[in-house]
């Protein structure tokens, strides 16, 4: 059927008669083969090309949008004045001391990371039913407009209001027992590490914990070789199920040499976790100056890493915050001066330790860390007339 476009005109595609192939010269019939191959080709490497360059900003807007979806769920949304927002959203996000107000820099996310004492599945209870404890706490900042990480380590003996729940997760009382015993009163890993969190918040005055992330210490072996082992100078004599190491050498260690490094302790002398507690923030900054190195090498060995601890971890981080983290990561740096603990003081309680904390000193760190002054209004902002003026 012939096609026509409404005017009248014929487009239909014509029949060449095979004279018109006869009478084609040799020459010609060769060099229209030739062009005819070259302009095939040239095709189809220009769709090659198109699919290759199509395909990279498929990946580079994959990337950036990841990028952009992980910082939006990662930051928390702080509002210019108080004043926009009801007292109860207020906690946390303003804090008012010695009559200066200060605004939670959002520029800082938190993430609370949990060491637990058990060597089975992060999901599995104890035989006495409970989560396990958290033997290890450290919230680790990172401020990605400063450039800057830094750690907070709560000894595992500080004294909080506990929440303490029944069997069936029910809410029974507050009372105040060593931040530790908070993990186990979960009936879920995610549970007792939201416990966790809400714990951890309060003390430091309900400061945002963005996201967490617990981990048995069986997983510290996988997490250590993962970036090819980790160098420190021993600050004291360990003697490990794994390994001896003595105060004062410098030593490699690899599997579970840095389990043992980080975990053991004199269970029978005092105050021997607040050694532990000085081993771990050592072995974290070492740990994560080594990984940069690795990294920098390898972007993508933080999720392959993230995926081999299924089992052995729970986090709510996601694999958008962490194509968001890691080339920020990558530009941070840590040193001793951005390690710290909070004040407090060590008492003895029976055959148990107890860490009670300095409150003035910890409001103190607290907004020096994490908070920014709130500039007073003047009467030019606020778009009236100076008080004083005649």
């Amino acid at each position: 059927m012939d096609k026509k476009d409404g005017t009248g005109e014929d487009y239909s595609l014509e029949i060449l008669p095979e004279t018109d192939f006869e009478e084609m010269d040799k020459d010609e019939e060769d060099s229209g083969s030739r062009e005819f191959r070259l302009r095939r080709w040239q095709k189809v490497l220009l769709a090659v090309f198109a699919v290759i360059v199509i395909a990279a900003g498929s990946l580079t807007g994959s990337f950036f949008f990841l990028r952009a979806r992980g910082e939006k769920s990662l930051k928390t949304e702080v509002p210019e004045t108080a004043e926009q927002v009801t007292p109860q959203e207020r906690e946390g996000l303003f804090i008012t001391y010695n009559g200066k107000e200060y605004r939670y820099n959002d520029d800082i996310i938190n993430f609370l990371c949990l060491g637990i004492d058990k060597d089975i599945p992060i999901e599995e209870k104890r035989e006495t039913g409970s989560e396990g404890l958290a033997d290890a706490v450290l919230l680790v900042s990172i401020d990605v407009n400063a450039g800057q990480i830094s750690l907070l380590a709560i000894p595992r003996e500080t004294i909080v209001p506990v929440r303490v729940q029944d069997t069936g997760g029910n809410f029974v009382k507050n009372e105040n027992k060593q931040i530790t015993l908070q993990y186990a009163y979960g009936q879920t890993a995610e549970d007792s590490c939201e416990l966790m969190v809400d714990a951890v918040s309060n003390l430091l005055f309900k400061v945002p914990i963005q996201r967490y992330c617990s981990i048995n210490f069986q997983a510290v072996p996988t997490l250590n070789d993962a970036i090819g082992g980790v160098d420190v100078e021993v600050l004291e004599d360990v003697w490990g199920d794994h390994c001896t190491l003595y105060a004062g050498t410098t030593e490699h260690l690899d599997g579970y040499e840095a389990l043992d490094y980080i975990q053991w302790r004199y269970e029978w002398a005092p105050e021997t976790s607040m050694g532990r507690l000085e081993r771990q923030k050592q072995y974290m900054m070492n740990y994560f100056n080594q990984a940069k190195t690795v990294v920098k090498d390898d972007p993508t060995l933080p999720v392959r890493v993230f995926r081999e601890l299924d089992g052995n971890m729970c986090t709510n981080i996601t694999v958008d915050d962490l194509t968001y983290l890691v080339p920020e990561l990558l530009d941070i740096s840590l040193d001793t001066d951005n390690i710290a603990m909070i004040p407090g003081e060590v008492t003895e309680a029976g055959e148990y330790e107890e860490y009670h904390v300095y409150e003035d000193e910890l409001k103190d760190l607290v907004i020096s860390r994490f908070y920014e002054e709130v500039e007073p209004e003047t009467d030019e902002d606020s778009g009236t007339a100076p008080r004083n003026a005649e």
